[in-house]
């Protein structure tokens, strides 16, 4: 014959207890009961005993797990804790402005020069207009793409409204938060799909093409360790590209005459040298 009681002692808490013996274990998950029934009292102002907070822990399995727990920190660090937001996902002339006209679709162009040497070529391009830029660089970390940036920033005069990149490494960090300070909209590509990003891919075989195959001191500049004569010879091509070459996608005009014409009747900034008028 059994020797159990017949009528057993049952734990008696009420629905706002035990929520606030949920919320506060959540927030603390490894402190044991006697502490958490110290912060209890100072944080909701009265008192529960040791036992209900046992029994709230065990009736919701309040336990630390330590694998899920590291999966949560993994998932935070290479999210950055923000959702990226896809070329698929919106239509980019919702972004435009009469402010902020431009929507500029970057890219890198890798350069493999003799002797194992590396260098670097940002480019960018608007959407629509087609005024383009690119600078060289010796390295393509976020810093570099940074300096990008803020140069493009202030070619237009600070008129981007969203911007266009790839998932590389150099689009992330200090360019991600110069996008923010500046207020424009960082829009990705999605993974491994070149064609989201078929504008800027296009230029960068203009730029290859038209420039880099025909000028033949742009190279051996390139393999200096100061850049500014590759820079300048890139730039003067940039010149021709914006203000002379037509366009079959803008009527054979120029992308400055094609933006001159349609937009602004007087439009003055040059988007190489700001200090530069056209006439």
């Amino acid at each position: 014959m059994s020797k159990a009681p017949i009528s057993r002692r049952s734990i008696n808490i009420d629905f706002k207890t035990e929520t606030d013996i949920k919320n506060i274990r959540k927030k603390y998950l490894r402190l044991g009961k006697v502490k958490l029934q110290k912060l209890f009292k100072d944080e909701y102002g009265y008192f529960v005993s040791q036992n209900h907070i046992s029994y709230v822990i065990q009736k919701h399995n309040l336990y630390f797990d330590p694998v899920l727990a590291k999966r949560i920190r993994s998932k935070k660090i290479k999210g950055m804790g923000h959702r990226k937001v896809r070329i698929n996902e919106i239509n980019p002339n919702d972004c435009l402005s009469l402010n902020k006209p431009f929507f500029f679709c970057c890219d890198t162009i890798v350069l493999y020069l003799p002797y194992g040497i590396k260098r670097y070529i940002l480019t960018a391009i608007e959407h629509e207009k087609k005024i383009a830029y690119a600078r060289c660089y010796k390295n393509k970390s976020s810093l570099s793409a940074f300096d990008f940036l803020l140069r493009l920033q202030a070619l237009v005069d600070g008129k981007i409204s969203a911007i266009l990149s790839d998932n590389g490494s150099e689009f992330a960090k200090y360019f991600d938060e110069a996008c923010k300070r500046f207020n424009i909209i960082h829009i990705f590509s999605r993974v491994k799909t070149p064609k989201d990003n078929a504008v800027d891919e296009r230029f960068n075989r203009t730029i290859q093409e038209e420039f880099m195959e025909t000028d033949e001191y742009f190279e051996p500049y390139l393999t200096e360790s100061n850049l500014v004569k590759a820079n300048e010879r890139l730039t003067e091509w940039l010149i021709f590209y914006n203000f002379k070459r037509p366009h079959q996608s803008l009527d054979y005009r120029s992308p400055f005459e094609y933006y001159h014409y349609k937009f602004f009747e007087k439009q003055k900034l040059s988007p190489m040298y700001p200090t530069l008028t056209c006439t």
